[in-house]
């Protein structure tokens, strides 16, 4: 082959093409050569070929490069307000210097590019250190298979070392008999898709593999990456699980052990699904600061309730119990705002603190709250929702932080509409209101009541009564107008009076005013005429009494609650009870 020789023109033009800017001075300085990115970036408006160097570049070195014979490189020049770094070099024949060249190039590119290399080196540091970060294995593959990158957790997992992954394909590693079966990598190569599975290796390690292929814009994959973690892991994790889970369960035993013991402590003993929800909501708003309204008739368990939420609650204070219709009205607002001294006849020269003062940080306890008077209802909402109160006849502001529980067995919200009770307080009352259900309605629980009773007064009074299966399928089907508070006074009335260690029905008659549980007490809602002939040879006194009683245990053995009953026989649920308990009627 001829050597090729390039004409001036022809090499002016390989010149031109090149990004960086080039000038060529002779040995006397002048400048015989200069490319067109030169041009361009040195902003060259005259024709500069011909002119000495100085007169184009006047703070130029190159005359010392002539004259010295020494090169430069990455030098830093500034022309027309521009930044550029130099190379300049002399040019030889032999030993003599013929001239120089200088290349040059905008700064500012270069910087750019310059920080743009910094930019990819950092992150490929960061993703360096992620990759060898990681607890689990990584490896890197191209599209052909060729191992791109592993870490180190990948040859813990393995057991392999580095020899087996680099300069080498993954499929050589089940070539070369390290895997068992063919590599995850590959199958995803080929399916183009996330593959798993369970890779056995050569060295007796199992290995949970994810491979998931990347994809350029034609759909080829271009990397595949795929994690790797130990088999053993997972199972010492699910071990971990599986003890922590029986730990668990046991302290959910434990605790519900605790609860139990805890609930029939306190007397509260259910198999009523109604009455376990109602005490998981106990449970839940215990903590809180929210008021608690308790409804439900007289005997129910309202005040065990409320002692199991002060429980709960962890309140640091004290339980305070105050049954509004047990003081009098005049007295109340004293009771439970305090007074200061000399602020009625009669009251103590140093005053006395009211019960919210001594339930702060504690638990009050309003019972019959329908009781509290009207004239007293206003005070009593400003201190809930300020907690606070000036003590009768003073001046000073009292704060308290009372955790405030109101019960009532009277139907609120008619009283409401008859005006008997302010509406507002009764809205403030009514944040978490809670009914808890009569016994008659939960006669799964009646067997249960009956054995703890039972237990409870026979160890209190040394006794050894047993109460026949006979006698408790009739307090089951009796309907137990007073509650657990009635039969818990029937069961130890029982234990006292029955004369052997069986109770017998004719005993549970006599203990509640001779009513025969289990048997209808009445035919009709009304006596019979043989009844009422009876009646005329009575005085007319006790002819109405004897009458009512008739009527009221007709009335009591047909409808399920005093309402009912109320609704009726014409008279308010109030007057029903109140006739109940005049003629100590058990149902």
């Amino acid at each position: 082959m001829g050597e090729m020789l390039l004409t001036a023109k022809q090499l002016v033009d390989i010149l031109d093409c090149i990004r960086n800017g080039i000038i060529v001075v002779n040995r006397e300085g002048t400048v015989v050569m200069v490319n067109a990115a030169a041009k361009n970036m040195m902003r060259f408006e005259e024709q500069v070929v011909g002119r000495p160097i100085t007169s184009v570049v006047p703070n130029t070195n190159m005359l010392h490069i002539i004259n010295t014979g020494q090169s430069e490189f990455g030098k830093r020049f500034v022309f027309n307000n521009k930044n550029f770094v130099v190379n300049r070099t002399p040019i030889f024949n032999g030993d003599t210097v013929l001239g120089a060249v200088t290349v040059f190039q905008d700064a500012t590119e270069l910087e750019e590019a310059l920080t743009e290399l910094e930019s990819f080196k950092k992150i490929n540091q960061e993703l360096e250190a992620i990759i060898n970060s990681s607890y689990d294995g990584i490896l890197i593959t191209d599209g052909e298979g060729n191992v791109l990158r592993i870490n180190q957790a990948l040859l813990r997992v393995t057991s392999l070392s580095e020899e087996n992954f680099y300069g080498k394909k993954i499929d050589d590693l089940f070539n070369e008999g390290q895997f068992f079966s063919e590599p995850i990598a590959k199958l995803a190569r080929v399916r183009k898709k996330v593959v798993s599975g369970i890779q056995e290796i050569k060295t007796g390690k199992e290995v949970m593999v994810t491979s998931t292929p990347m994809l350029d814009d034609n759909g080829e994959i271009i990397r595949i990456v795929t994690n790797a973690r130990d088999m053993s892991d997972l199972i010492n994790l699910q071990e971990q699980l599986a003890q922590q889970r029986e730990v668990s369960d046991h302290l959910r035993q434990e605790f519900n052990r605790l609860l139990e013991d805890e609930l029939k402590s306190n007397e509260v003993i259910t198999d009523n699904q109604d009455m376990i929800k109602i005490l998981e909501l106990t449970r839940r708003i215990a903590g809180s600061e929210v008021i608690i309204l308790l409804l439900g008739e007289s005997g129910v368990g309202k005040e065990i309730f409320t002692k199991l939420i002060h429980i709960w609650s962890k309140r640091k204070g004290a339980f305070i119990k105050v049954n509004c219709s047990a003081i009098p009205a005049p007295l109340l607002e004293s009771e439970l705002f305090g007074y200061s001294g000399g602020a009625f006849t009669g009251a103590k020269k140093e005053g006395k603190p009211g019960l919210f003062e001594l339930a702060d940080e504690g638990t009050l306890f309003l019972d019959e709250i329908e009781d509290l008077p009207l004239e007293l209802q206003g005070k009593f909402l400003r201190v809930l929702q300020d907690q606070e109160f000036i003590r009768l006849g003073g001046t000073k502001v009292i704060r308290v932080n009372v955790r405030l529980i109101a019960a009532s067995n009277k139907d609120l919200s008619e009283m409401v509409r008859e005006r008997k009770f302010r509406e507002d307080l009764y809205y403030r009352l009514n944040v978490v209101p809670i009914t808890i259900p009569p016994l008659r309605n939960r006669k799964e629980d009646i067997p249960l009541l009956v054995d703890h009773f039972l237990r409870k007064f026979n160890q209190k009074y040394g006794a050894r009564k047993i109460i026949p299966p006979g006698l408790l399928k009739g307090f089951v089907d009796y309907c137990w107008p007073g509650n657990i508070r009635e039969l818990k006074n029937i069961i130890e009335r029982l234990v006292v009076t029955s004369p052997g260690d069986i109770v017998s029905e004719d005993t549970f008659c006599a203990a509640s005013q001779g009513v025969q549980p289990g048997k209808e007490r009445i035919a009709r809602e009304f006596p019979s005429s043989q009844q009422a002939s009876g009646v005329a040879t009575l005085k007319l006194k006790e002819a109405v009494e004897r009458t009512e009683v008739e009527i009221l245990r007709a009335a009591m053995a047909r409808y399920k609650n005093l309402r009912q009953m109320g609704r009726a026989l014409g008279i308010s649920h109030t007057a029903v009870l109140k006739k109940i308990k005049k003629y100590g009627l058990s149902c």
